[in-house]
């Protein structure tokens, strides 16, 4: 009897060891652990060359966790800020980095030199800063180079680079976006699933030249312009803006010949 019990309770720890395998190959996309992140910004820290101790033991700290479950867009925070306690040029970079309208953006060039963790993640931190600007072009320009395992929030990645394509009225690169996030990413917080199905149903509905596509785009060209963003690109929608409406136009009035 008590071998039966055996075999049965093995039985069982391997059907459902299957079935976390089979769930955990369901999702591509997945962030790392703290665990590992915070041995990433150890080795990152010591490439820096940093001997000031007093650094080192800040830094030691704001690391010194138990496995506990922190947020994609939490980990993110602190990698930057432990970047901005060893340099101080990221650190200005991070205080240029002001949401109030009007204010300028900081220069970009800060985001190379310092290894490929460092880049990847600084790119992430300031394309969502820009999408937060409502800066979508600037922003996706950022988000695009980058791969989710390069980062350490890939949800975040996605999510804002949705917003980005879903805001351009990029239809097909946002619905490849949303459905990524949506179906093959683990961890993805519960705010961005609800937007990013909002998102996806409302890039599906959009019609090429509709009224609605049209005002999209007008409204689109107004923020360039709040932006200060004119010049050809914000010419030539305007100029779609102008054949789009010309067709309807034309076309109502054939119906109302008829």
């Amino acid at each position: 009897m008590t071998r039966l019990l055996s075999v049965s309770l093995a039985a069982v720890v391997a059907v459902v060891g299957l079935a976390d395998s089979v769930q955990a190959a369901n999702y591509v996309v997945a962030a790392p652990s703290p665990t590992e992140t915070r041995t990433k910004v150890q080795h990152w820290v010591a490439s820096q060359g940093v001997t000031d101790k007093a650094i080192l033991e800040r830094v030691g700290k704001a690391w010194a966790f138990d496995k506990q479950s922190m947020s994609g867009s939490r980990v993110l925070d602190m990698v930057v800020g432990t970047f901005s306690s060893v340099d101080a040029k990221t650190k200005a970079f991070l205080e240029a980095c002001k949401l109030e309208p009007g204010t300028a953006v900081p220069d970009a060039k800060i985001l190379k030199g310092k290894g490929a963790f460092y880049t990847a993640n600084m790119q992430l931190f300031y394309g969502r800063f820009l999408a937060h600007k409502q800066m979508y072009d600037e922003a996706l320009d950022l988000l695009v180079a980058l791969e989710t395992k390069t980062v350490v929030d890939p949800a975040g990645l996605l999510y804002f680079k949705a917003v980005c394509e879903h805001q351009l009225l990029k239809k097909t690169e946002g619905l490849a976006t949303i459905q990524t996030l949506l179906e093959k990413t683990a961890g993805v917080p519960l705010r961005y699933k609800t937007t990013a199905e909002l998102m996806q149903h409302d890039l599906q509905s959009l019609k090429k030249d509709s009224l609605s596509e049209i005002s999209r785009k007008m409204k689109d060209v107004e923020r360039r312009l709040d932006l200060g963003r004119g010049g050809q690109r914000v010419q030539k929608q305007e100029d779609e803006i102008v054949v789009a409406l010309d067709a309807i136009i034309e076309k109502l009035e054939q119906q109302g010949g008829t």
